[in-house]
């Protein structure tokens, strides 16, 4: 059976790890922010670069011009990542669901990325190629000169260009017969079948792909497997493995108090680490049925506590890894957010000055006394899948080790609980459940650990992660109205206050 590539990306749900079919007319979730409507000088076209509904004609008509041949009709245009700077570029994520005269389905994924003075059309100018492994018979890059847009087609990527083999049948079931112990499998065992899909891609800097695939032996046994691949645009990919590979065989990792997914192998020409499927759904999307309200008598905070806490007290010392921020470098982390908020947010020039100085003023000590321990590095919600057995009783995982480090353990606990409170700004979630939430997570977090946390030191690291979320929605084009502006900001002062406590 070929390698073949069925699916399109979930574009809004949190977890990175939920695939949409591409013959499924279910649209992605939407989120309580939705994109916004930008108004950008220098980029004249990007109102409706991020009009969904005016780009699927548009796209179908930009592929009558070049693909005159394939008859492409576009029947539905989803629009993922999006990275604006205002009055410089801004980069879009489409994800495409097209038919051929013959009603034939195809499913590209494109980056778009607009510029302004025109600088498009003279980076396109430079050599690109005219095919590239996994593109099929869609062209690697085009410019589209309506829009003033350079697209790449998904697997082309300047940054990334290992992707394309990744999407050969051939490259990687020869990888996984070269890596069967990462499976538990013996010699004997040969790969007969293999799909794949794409799960996350932020061009130029990682991409998720998830391959289903089945084994069999000589007695005509089979054994399905799935596992995710992860591509990174530096060597970095291969620390991550290792640090994994340490991690999953420690003690806490095999007491169910922490799951994360079994590392199989690590492709060192591509970048690449694998990992056997930790099958579950985000954690947002199983909460948010059964209503946030009742997250803090569900059972799951004491569990995230527990995993977390589990994680800190697992040695650093033989995992060798890398320094995590210190306050300094948080600080100038702030000081860069602060700064890539002005242009969004001109009017509010006093407010984020303000902001930066009681930051300044307020920052902690690296002199103090505090522990260092192994950190995610970016433990959030949406880093945490669940999945439910038989017998009714939830099981909870952690995935994404990308930063992961020793330094702080206020750095992991503040980015959780920013990830929580800020559901108030981008789902609408009422304070009370979220705050209560957040109360259980530390009291729980802090009987299982032999530290005690300090609330201001956590606090400014909170507020820190709150400007970052802030920027993020601002770039990503989704919308902060003057109601949920106001109402992120106060969210910054709350917190801001404790650190003055």
């Amino acid at each position: 059976m070929c390698c073949t590539c069925p699916w399109t990306i979930n574009i809004s749900l949190v977890t990175e790890f939920a695939l949409i079919p591409a013959t499924s007319d279910k649209q992605p979730a939407s989120r309580h922010m939705t994109k916004a409507t930008i108004d950008d000088k220098n980029l004249p076209h990007l109102q409706q670069a991020l009009d969904s509904a005016a780009m699927a004609p548009a796209f179908e008509e930009f592929f009558r011009r070049e693909y005159p041949e394939r008859g492409l009709s576009v029947e539905a245009c989803y629009i993922g990542r999006v990275y604006h700077k205002p009055g410089k570029n801004c980069g879009i994520l489409y994800h495409l669901r097209c038919r051929d005269r013959d009603l034939r389905l195809s499913s590209p994924v494109l980056h778009g990325k607009m510029f302004a003075n025109g600088e498009a059309q003279d980076k396109i100018l430079k050599a690109q190629p005219e095919s590239w492994p996994g593109c099929g018979f869609w062209k690697p890059v085009r410019f589209w000169p309506e829009m003033e847009m350079l697209l790449h087609t998904f697997p082309y990527d300047p940054r990334l260009p290992y992707l394309g083999q990744l999407s050969e049948a051939d490259f990687v079931k020869r990888q996984i017969e070269e890596n069967l112990a990462g499976f538990g499998l013996s010699n004997e065992w040969k790969c007969r079948d293999l799909v794949w899909g794409v799960v996350k891609y932020m061009p130029t800097k990682r991409c998720i792909l998830r391959y289903d695939l089945v084994f069999t032996d000589a007695a005509n046994n089979l054994r399905p497997f799935a596992f995710y691949s992860k591509t990174y645009d530096s060597p970095r990919s291969r620390y991550v493995y290792e640090a994994l590979q340490k991690i999953w065989a420690s003690p806490a990792c095999h007491t169910g108090v922490l799951n994360i997914p079994r590392p199989i192998a690590h492709l060192d020409s591509a970048n690449t680490l694998w990992q056997l499927a930790w099958e579950g759904r985000g954690f947002t999307e199983v909460v948010g049925p059964t209503g946030w309200a009742n997250l803090p008598r569900s059972g799951f905070v004491p569990k995230i506590a527990s995993m977390l806490a589990a994680l800190h007290q697992i040695p650093s010392t033989g995992l060798q890894l890398q320094s995590g921020a210190s306050p300094a470098i948080m600080l100038k982390g702030v000081e860069e957010e602060v700064a890539k908020l002005l242009p969004f947010l001109p009017e509010h020039e006093e407010i984020l000055t303000r902001l930066l100085t009681t930051m300044t003023t307020g920052a902690p000590s690296s002199a103090a006394p505090i522990p260092q321990v192994t950190l995610h590095g970016a433990f959030k919600l949406a880093q945490i899948l669940c999945r439910v057995d038989p017998d009714g009783n939830s099981h909870l995982a952690l995935v994404d080790f990308d930063a992961i480090a020793c330094g702080d353990p206020h750095y992991d606990l503040a980015e959780f609980i920013a990830s929580l409170v800020f559901l108030r700004i981008s789902n609408g979630i009422s304070a009370a459940p979220l705050g209560e939430s957040v109360e259980l997570f530390l009291s729980d977090y802090q009987k299982q650990t032999p530290w005690a946390c300090k609330p201001q030191r956590l606090a400014w690291y909170v507020v820190a992660f709150l400007l970052g979320k802030i920027h993020s929605s601002l770039k990503r084009g989704e919308t902060m109205g003057a109601a949920n502006l106001a109402a992120a900001f106060d969210l910054v002062h709350e917190w801001l206050e404790r650190v003055a406590k």
